[in-house]
């Protein structure tokens, strides 16, 4: 009469980023009416297992330890769920087992921030032109998609990528070109907002502005 129970637990995270831990242990109970040996935990997300000894005798237990680190594609995923499995000899007899399984949540906190740059214009009269780029940067733990970039007064902005891990940035671009109301005007003020999609949940969004002085010269 020989079996084993697992029961696996895990910790709070130190983190939601990349390279933040969490720490799992792995409460082996010997529940038959024999001696047990060979006693080994495995875990195929953790990797090694650690169990202070590897035999059990009836009722007795070990707690094992291990601990992993979390990956981007764990950040994205939102959690982290996995199974690890205990096997143990009896005297006499097949291996026995037993499974458990946890499921750590992760929080997102998805974030984006442009920074809207303004060129200088090509001239003072209708015509003259002003470059503008557009620093976007993925300030949060997530990795983004769709990342776009609209301003009404230039048009369409171009980007070199529109998928950013997080801490990542690219400079996305475009000009505009001054019309006689805005060189009348001495300057042109407008709003860039960057838009991008998370794993999960709503796009973020955030808005920049510039002003460019425009220098007028009247003369009759």
């Amino acid at each position: 009469d020989a079996s084993v129970t697992l029961d696996k637990q895990a910790g709070t995270p130190s983190g939601a980023i990349v390279g933040s831990t969490i720490p799992y242990t792995f409460v082996v109970t010997n529940s038959g009416a024999v001696t047990v040996t060979a006693v080994a935990v495995s875990d195929a997300k953790v990797g090694t297992v650690s169990c202070p000894t590897t035999s059990l005798a009836p009722n007795a237990q070990v707690t094992c330890t291990a601990t992993y680190t979390l990956t981007q594609a764990d950040v994205d995923a939102g959690h982290v769920a996995n199974t690890a499995t205990v096997q143990a000899s009896p005297p006499s007899g097949g291996n026995v087992y037993a499974t458990d399984s946890t499921d750590t949540i992760i929080l997102a906190a998805p974030s984006v921030t442009v920074d809207k740059q303004a060129g200088t214009p090509t001239g003072a009269t209708a015509g003259a032109t002003i470059a503008y780029t557009f620093v976007v940067t993925n300030t949060g733990n997530v990795t983004l998609t769709t990342i776009a970039v609209a301003d009404a007064k230039t048009g369409p902005v171009t980007c070199l990528v529109t998928t950013l891990a997080p801490g990542e940035l690219t400079t996305c671009t475009a000009s505009y070109t001054l019309l006689q109301s805005d060189v009348d005007a001495g300057h042109v003020a407008n709003s860039a907002t960057v838009s991008a999609t998370p794993p999960a949940g709503a796009p973020v969004t955030a808005t920049d502005t510039t002003d460019t002085i425009i220098p007028a010269t009247p003369s009759i």
